[in-house]
């Protein structure tokens, strides 16, 4: 095939469904060769099958595009090894990861269990850091340059999101350790971004409408803004050879909306000339840092 992408590799975690397969398909519409990884598991991370990674990749070639499928646990680092030699072996190399894998269990702080929080963190945290590193293993066998790693989170992981607490704390997770290995990445010639989508999936479908806002003119609709193939423009840009300016961002793509996020930086501060007294501080607190 032909296209901006045409002669790339790229790996795709938690393609087999949802934002994680449009991203598959564009990318393999422009012209690279895919791996798919997926566990094909139930939304809350239990299970697994291999029908929905089957049938993505099959979609795909279909459609006229190179993809290949592998059943993965992304967390852990046997597989994700074995993933990123097969995808090597197969289609010659690997510029592009894109980790797009998560799973999603409701609960605020009185509901939230150790159980939760271990499957959550152990999917988008270990999952995208065993990825990344096992393709840094890789770079670093092969001097080379234009490749890309973006990593998957969530407005959640920015603002938080109480009623999904534990899914709010990995995506948070996922923003800094993206943007912590952004050295180590450079220096094998790989650019790294967090990319925040706003699409309807399987996922959103499990959330009430309350939490979802910006439900007017049928956005969440299939076929709508949301519809997940409208992510995909800002993301293959990020993921091409023409964005090697940028690096170490939060972009965000939600419908007809891109997005650039702030890093977190000081708004206020409090000098003295030397340690704090407690009564310098409730006199001075709350006019320095109140409203």
């Amino acid at each position: 095939m032909t296209g901006r992408l045409a002669g790339r590799v790229a790996i795709v975690t938690g393609g087999g469904r949802g934002i994680g397969l449009q991203v598959a398909r564009s990318l393999a519409a422009e012209g690279a060769r895919v791996t798919i990884a997926d566990l094909g598991t139930l939304l809350d991370g239990t299970g697994s099958d291999e029908s929905p990674g089957f049938e993505a990749a099959a979609s795909i070639r279909l459609e006229g595009g190179e993809c290949a499928f592998m059943l993965t646990d992304v967390a852990d680092p046997v597989a994700v090894k074995s993933l990123v030699e097969a995808t090597v072996e197969r289609f010659g190399g690997l510029d592009i990861l894109i980790n797009a894998a998560g799973n999603l269990r409701a609960g605020g702080l009185a509901d939230l269990t150790t159980d939760d929080l271990d499957a959550t963190l152990r999917v988008h945290v270990g999952g995208t850091a065993l990825t990344m590193q096992a393709a840094l293993e890789f770079w670093k066998t092969r001097p080379g340059s234009s490749r890309r790693v973006v990593n998957v989170s969530s407005e959640s992981g920015l603002f938080g999101e109480g009623p999904y607490l534990a899914y709010g704390a990995a995506k948070a997770a996922v923003v800094a350790l993206t943007l912590g290995a952004v050295d180590e990445l450079a220096a094998v010639g790989a650019t790294a971004h967090v990319f925040i989508p706003q699409a309807s999936t399987r996922m959103t479908s499990s959330i009430p409408a309350s939490l979802l806002g910006d439900t007017g003119d049928g956005k969440w609709l299939p076929g709508g803004e949301y519809d997940p193939i409208n992510v995909t423009p800002a993301l293959l840009y990020l993921a091409g050879e023409e964005s090697d300016w940028l690096s170490g961002r939060v972009v965000g793509g939600w419908g007809y909306e891109i997005h650039l996020y702030s890093a977190p930086a000081r708004t206020r501060s409090m000098y003295g000339d030397g340690p704090w007294d407690l009564s310098q501080l409730r006199s001075r607190l709350p006019e320095a840092f109140g409203p």
